[in-house]
Order: C-alpha cells, then structure tokens, then sequence
C-alpha cells in the first residue's frame, strides 16, 4: 500500500502535467488509468488525448468526476487513501485530499459544489466542499459502497453496497441515509436519470440491471444483460440505456421504455467506464485491457473511433461534463 507523502507538492504536480493541445479545447474527457498512475484528457471535439496527467506513484486512480462547467473533475485513488483535485481550466493537478480508507466511486453536484466519494473499506460516505477541498462530513453506509450519483438539484444522493446487495439513498440536507432497498447480487455502477425519476443500477454477479422508481423508491424491473455489467450511462433524451458488461466486451443497450434490450455493441476487452458526451449522441466506454477509449453512437449503436490512452484505463464515473 502506497503511503502518500505530503510533501508531494503542487509545483511538482505541474510539472508532472504534459499537454500537447491549445488550452479552450472542450469539453474534456478525463480517462483514469489504473495501471500507470495517470489521467488520459481527451478532446471530445477531435477525439485525440491532448495531455496526460501524473499522479503520485501507487495512486491507482479509479473513480471519477467533472462539474458540469468543466472547470473542476475529482479522482479518487484508492491505494493511497486520497481524492486528486484537478483544475480543468489549468489542466494541471490542484491538490491532494487524503479520504479514508480506499475511496472507489465519487459524484458531485452540477455546479461542483459538493462532491461525495464512496469509501469501500471504510462503509461509508465521505462529503467534500469544492471550493475549499475539504472533508465536510462522513455518512456510514452499507458494506462496500461502490457507485454513487448526485441528483441534478442536488437534494438526492443514491450509494450502491455491493457487499450488501442494496442501494441507499442519503440526505444531503441531514448527512444520514433516509433509506435502503433491495436490488440485484453485487450492484457497482449505478446512474440517474436526468429528471431523477429513475435509478439504473449495474448488478456484477447476477448479470443484470436494476431499475428504480425514485420517487416510490421501488424497484420496477430487472434487466438481464451481459456477463458481469460494470457502468451505466444514459444517451438520446435517456431513451437508451448504455451498460458495459466487463467479461464480455460489449455494451448492452436497453430501450428505457420497453425496458428490454435491443442491441449490443462490441467494444475493447473488459470495458468499464461509460459516460455520454454533452452532445447526447456519443458514448465512451474505457477499456481495461486495451487501455483505450470506445466511442460509440448511440443512434447507429456502431463504434466510430477508438482511442489510445493508458494502462488499465478504468473512468469510474461521470469522465465528461453532463450537457
């Protein structure tokens, strides 16, 4: 386990940075790579990476989020125990915020205000102001909590327990979960749609999704999709619903008001990651295996590019600002 030394300073992190792209180009996809302790930025408009970001060593960055101007994205690092702020104007890392215990998942409010990171040994929650980039509070939650999402007022924030097979939902206003339901074996991923109504939630061992009624806070249907579902991301006015199934290589996508899937599309081996450009047409999916980024149109359901980034790229979250 990699200790995190403080005196890692941010003039060090800058000159860690490498960019090979004016500074404007937007928006940015933040690609987290695992294997070589980096962030991949990808200009969505050209679809080539225009600059590498350097963490400390053993970092292994999993989890990630953007604001919705852009203007700040947050990394969880799991082995060192801390959650990286990155300037997306600079395109330069910030800071870094120890965060107990191995944060995984991490979602913010639109504006980038308050930002929450799932602590999977810890149980818990922990709640962070943007601006200041401190800890605000922490929320015990199930075992293992994995993927989290912020709804866009920011009044809802739901948790998958994958060691608990549920979901909790937490009130920001109250720091405290308000209530937990049931869903499939394993849940990580999970994503909002975005009036709030539903909650689709990515369930690894029993090869299915969840759907959520928010506002019964029932569940209205189980989906069955590929082998081992990972990440959820929603296209074309949340009429398509986007799953990365890691041990099949593929994404499966679900007709959200049928409820059924329709298509599958072939991607890189053991997709992760998946999150819609602000375009709400294109999708891009991270690859472990390949260390590369798929982009799909969701209209065509047809890969129309694939990128280069960086070993065992993961993206945990939402890697693009949401339109």
């Amino acid at each position: 386990m990699f200790s995190f030394s403080h005196s890692y300073t941010a003039a060090a992190l800058l000159a860690a940075v490498c960019l090979s792209a004016p500074a404007g180009a937007e928006p940015l996809a933040y690609i987290t790579n695992q294997g070589s302790d980096s962030v991949s930025l990808i200009d969505t408009l050209s679809n080539h990476v225009v600059g590498t970001l350097a963490l400390p060593p053993g970092s292994r960055p999993a989890g990630v989020a953007v604001s919705q101007d852009g203007a700040l994205a947050v990394v969880t690092n799991p082995e060192s125990k801390t959650l990286a702020f990155i300037d997306g104007r600079r395109r330069a890392v910030a800071q870094i915020l120890p965060l107990g215990n191995g944060p995984v998942g991490v979602a913010m409010q639109p504006d980038g205000a308050r930002i929450y990171a799932t602590d999977w040994y810890g149980n818990a929650v922990f709640v962070c102001d943007g601006a200041a980039r401190k800890v605000l509070g922490r929320i015990p939650v199930g075992r293992s909590p994995s993927g989290i999402a912020v709804s866009a007022d920011g009044g809802k924030v739901y948790v998958a327990n994958r060691d608990d097979n549920n979901v909790s939902l937490i009130s920001p206003a109250n720091l405290a979960v308000t209530h937990t339901l049931a869903v499939g074996q394993h849940p990580f991923g999970i994503t909002l749609s975005k009036d709030g109504k539903r909650l689709y939630v990515a369930n690894v061992q029993s090869n299915d999704v969840t759907v959520i009624d928010t506002t019964a806070m029932r569940v209205l249907k189980t989906v069955k999709v590929g082998e081992r579902p990972y990440a959820i991301a929603l296209a074309q006015g949340d009429q398509r619903v986007l799953v990365t199934n890691q041990y099949d290589n593929s994404v499966s996508v679900i007709d959200a008001d049928s409820l059924a899937v329709i298509g599958s599309v072939a991607v890189g081996e053991y997709p992760e990651g998946i999150a819609t450009h602000p375009d709400d047409r294109h999708v891009y999916v991270a690859a472990w295996m390949d260390g590369a980024v798929s982009v799909i149109d969701a209209d065509t359901l047809a890969v129309v590019k694939t990128i280069k980034t960086g070993e065992g790229s993961r993206a945990f979250g939402r890697f693009i600002p949401a339109p």
